[in-house]
C-alpha cells in the first residue's frame, strides 16, 4: 500500500528530471556557438542590409546573451523554457552607422517568442512566423 502512495512522488521526480534534460539539450544546441544572421524578416540580402558586418548572436549557458547588430555590440539576457525563448539585448555600444538596418534587427529580437533548430539552422519566430534565420559560424 505504501508503494502506491509513493508512486505520485516518483512520477513527479521523473517528470522534473526529464524536463531539465530537454532544457539542457536545447541549451547544448544553442550555446557555445556564434550564430550568424542569414535572413531577417524574409529578406535574405543580408550583405545589403548590413554592408559592414553581419549581425551575430551568442547564448551563454548562464542565461546571458551577447552579439553584434551589424554596427554595435550588445550584452543582455535571455530566458529559455522548452521552445519558448525571450531575448533582451540589454546594454549596447552607441556607434552611429547610418547605412545599417540595426533598428530592424533589434526590433525583430524583441519580438522573438520561440525558436526552431532545423538542419543546423536557428530559426527565431515571432507571433506572425519566422523573424530571423541564423547559421553557426565555422
Amino acid at each position: 500500500m505504501k508503494a502506491f502512495k509513493l508512486f505520485p512522488i516518483f512520477l513527479l521526480v521523473f517528470l522534473l528530471v526529464e524536463c531539465k534534460t530537454i532544457q539542457k539539450t536545447a541549451m547544448d544546441q544553442l550555446g557555445n556557438v556564434t550564430w550568424i544572421l542569414q535572413e531577417l524578416n524574409g529578406n535574405s540580402a543580408i550583405s545589403e542590409l548590413f554592408p559592414e558586418s553581419i549581425p551575430t548572436l551568442n547564448f551563454n549557458d548562464t542565461g546571458t546573451l551577447s552579439g553584434f547588430t551589424g554596427c554595435n555590440n550588445f550584452s543582455g539576457i535571455y530566458s529559455l523554457e522548452d521552445s519558448d525563448l525571450k531575448l533582451d539585448p540589454g546594454a549596447m555600444t552607441r556607434k552611429a552607422c547610418p547605412d545599417v538596418k540595426e533598428d530592424e534587427f533589434l526590433q525583430a529580437l524583441g519580438m522573438v517568442h520561440s525558436f526552431e533548430l532545423n538542419q543546423n539552422k536557428l530559426i527565431l519566430k515571432g507571433p506572425a512566423g519566422d523573424l530571423m534565420t541564423f547559421i553557426p559560424q565555422n
